[in-house]
């Protein structure tokens, strides 16, 4: 009888005890992403006291990290912290040779599983630039994705503005409604604000237009106009520290 009291005792004690509380997936990525940037400065803090000898037996820690990001992103699958854990997989994965079908994966599973996370808006912009590892049409599939189907306001924004810088020097047509329709319907956010600037280089500044009249100082202190040299060859460079 005293048995199975303490045995009826026991169980009530653990039905009263609080559960054990949930993975915190996201905080495991800031702590991860934290290490590997320490990893990162002191791999090119060594790199640049090396000789060229010595940097060859250098080993970036982006593959290494790469593989902790894939195995947390494993672990957390289906999660805000997986999705985070992904973002890191895909800017990785086109740092480490031979990897950039695992960034496709990873862009795959962000843009089908998680399209109506905050991230999307990340990863919008991380892909203006992501076509010469990955491939042009991965990066256009997954951004207009992002443009169809994201719920945010800035994921979808940065999606559209991505698309219109992509289409500039190909479809002016295109690049122009889409800055149009930033400005009109996503007037709020960052990319709303930048139309109007991309707007005057697609009428001003692309190939064919005609540049716009300004007035500059030359090195002996004398005023010229870029119209005074109309009809001849000019070359301009512009240039500055940033």
């Amino acid at each position: 009888m005293k048995s199975l009291l303490a045995l009826f005792s026991f169980a009530l004690l653990c039905g009263f005890q609080d559960p054990a509380p949930a993975p915190d997936y996201e905080a495991e990525v800031k702590a991860l992403r934290a290490e590997y940037q320490k990893a990162e400065q002191e791999y090119y803090k060594e790199y640049r006291a090396a000789t060229p000898e010595e940097r060859k037996e250098l080993k970036a820690p982006a593959a290494d990290f790469l593989a902790k990001f894939q195995e947390l992103a494993a672990k957390a699958k289906g999660t805000e912290g997986g999705a985070a854990a992904l973002v890191e997989v895909f800017g990785l994965a086109q740092r480490v040779p031979k990897k950039s079908e695992d960034a496709r994966q990873a862009l795959s599973t962000l843009v089908t599983a998680h399209v109506e996370s905050p991230l999307m808006e990340r990863v919008a912009t991380s892909l203006r630039y992501a076509g010469h590892a990955l491939g042009d049409e991965p990066c256009r599939t997954a951004l207009v994705t992002i443009r169809d189907k994201a719920k945010l306001p800035k994921a979808k924004a940065a999606a559209i503005f991505t698309l219109a810088v992509q289409d500039m020097p190909k479809n002016e047509a295109a690049a122009r409604t889409a800055f149009i329709q930033l400005k009109k319907e996503y007037g709020e956010t960052p990319y709303g604000a930048k139309a109007d600037n991309f707007l005057f280089e697609l009428d001003h500044l692309q190939i064919g237009k005609t540049a716009p009249d300004f007035e500059a100082t030359d090195e002996k202190g004398a005023k010229w106009k870029l119209s005074d040299y109309r009809g001849k060859v000019t070359v301009i460079d512009f240039w500055g520290y940033w």
